[in-house]
This record gives C-alpha cells, sequence and structure tokens, in this order.
C-alpha cells in the first residue's frame, strides 16, 4: 500500500483541485458565452482532473495509474482477499 499523505500535500491537493475545478468552470462559461466546442472540451478536461485530484484528497494517497485510467473498480473486490504475506485469512476475535 502506498504511504499516506501528510496535511501539508492533502492541503496542497486540494487547493490543486479548487483550482482545476474553478478553471473547468470558467472554461464551461465561455465556451457557452462564445459558441467554442473546443473550449468546453477543454473544461470538460479541467474538471475531470479537478476530480481526479479531489480523489486524491479523500483517499489521502497518490492514485496508481489504474486507478486513474478505471476509477470505478476500487480496491474493495481486492481488499477481501489476503495477499501472500498476510497468510490464510483467520476469524476476527
Amino acid at each position: 500500500m502506498r504511504a499516506k499523505l501528510g496535511h501539508i500535500n492533502r492541503a496542497v491537493a486540494a487547493m490543486l483541485s479548487l483550482v482545476w475545478a474553478c478553471a473547468g468552470v470558467v472554461g464551461l462559461v465561455a465556451a457557452y458565452a462564445r459558441g467554442r466546442w473546443v473550449l468546453g472540451l477543454a473544461a470538460l478536461f479541467a474538471l475531470t482532473y479537478a476530480a481526479i485530484w479531489a480523489h486524491v484528497v479523500a483517499r489521502a494517497r497518490l492514485l496508481t495509474w489504474k486507478e486513474i485510467a478505471v476509477p470505478w473498480r476500487g480496491r474493495s473486490e481486492r481488499s477481501n482477499r489476503p495477499t501472500a504475506r498476510e497468510g490464510p485469512m483467520r476469524p476476527k476475535r
């Protein structure tokens, strides 16, 4: 498992998320006002990037490329299986 991010790193990630979200909203408004679809595409990219940084803040760790590419397939399906280091699952007492 990756190391947890500290408070300062999470604050920076939150600021990055906020900046990208603001850029996305401004881009969508500009795309609507000017009628330029390319601005809309750039704005959607910015909003996606903002969501990725928000996900980093929520998980308190950097994401893997697989988690970025397929965010709906979380680690939950793998978390129930023991790893080779843990050995067989034992009931909790």
